[in-house]
């Protein structure tokens, strides 16, 4: 059985900057094969005794709404052939319906910032009433209802650092699908991730996975499985 919740951090502590994820850029296509049981909106597909299975919206990791930002996708790939296959990001890739194609992105390569408001507040209190300037980053306190002003020159030099998150975070990189090879019989499963393709007028892109035998280099078959983005 797969164990998809071994990607998933566990979190000792409550977080302070959390919101509501974003829908997610893509979904299995219609007739596309529907990937069993798991995380997210999966399809999958079969060439040459090699399964892939991908899996939109699965992304549980920080930041929150990693996909205002990139495109995550649960990637597993099983190994049933006899080949031992090549895993580099530069075969595994999104191709539009006009032929343009956008690579898999290294986990350390992937670049922005995304902001994150706070809903849970990590803190305790009793009796306490919240600035009016911070209410609505914490909806559920009362808000201080007589002059409160706020302070421009200190928020103007230290908040922007506390609420936007750079990319990569650790998540990213230790969830991610790392290159290297896969054994026959061999099976894994990580997040790929690729550019935010939502706004380049695209009504849908194949993820493709080059089947490489990493002894000869030679292709020995494609993966492709079809999502259409929303």
């Amino acid at each position: 059985m797969r164990n998809y919740a071994a990607l998933l951090p566990v979190l000792l502590i409550p977080t302070l900057f959390s919101c509501t994820p974003n829908r997610p850029d893509l979904a299995p296509a219609p007739g596309a094969m529907p990937a069993p049981p798991g995380p997210g909106a999966g399809a999958m597909a079969t060439e040459a005794g090699v399964t892939v299975e991908a899996r939109a919206g699965a992304w549980r990791g920080l930041p929150e709404n990693l996909e205002a930002e990139s495109i995550p996708l649960l990637v597993e790939i099983t190994n049933d052939s006899e080949h031992t296959i090549r895993l580099r990001y530069n075969d595994l890739m999104l191709v539009a319906p006009d032929g343009r194609t956008f690579r898999a992105i290294p986990p350390f390569r992937v670049e922005g910032e995304v902001a994150q408001r706070v809903d849970v507040p990590a803190f305790e209190a009793r009796g306490f009433r919240i600035a009016p300037y911070l209410s609505r980053w914490y909806p559920r306190y009362t808000v201080v209802r007589r002059e409160f002003l706020f302070d421009p020159l200190y928020y103007n030099t230290y908040v922007p650092q506390f609420l936007q998150i750079d990319l990569p975070t650790a998540d990213m990189i230790q969830m991610a699908l790392p290159e290297g090879v896969l054994d026959p019989q061999g099976r894994i499963t990580g997040f790929v991730y690729f550019e935010d393709v939502e706004d380049l007028d695209i009504p849908s892109v194949d993820f493709t996975v080059k089947l490489i035998d990493a002894e000869s280099g030679n292709q020995f078959g494609t993966v492709r499985i079809p999502f259409v983005v929303q």
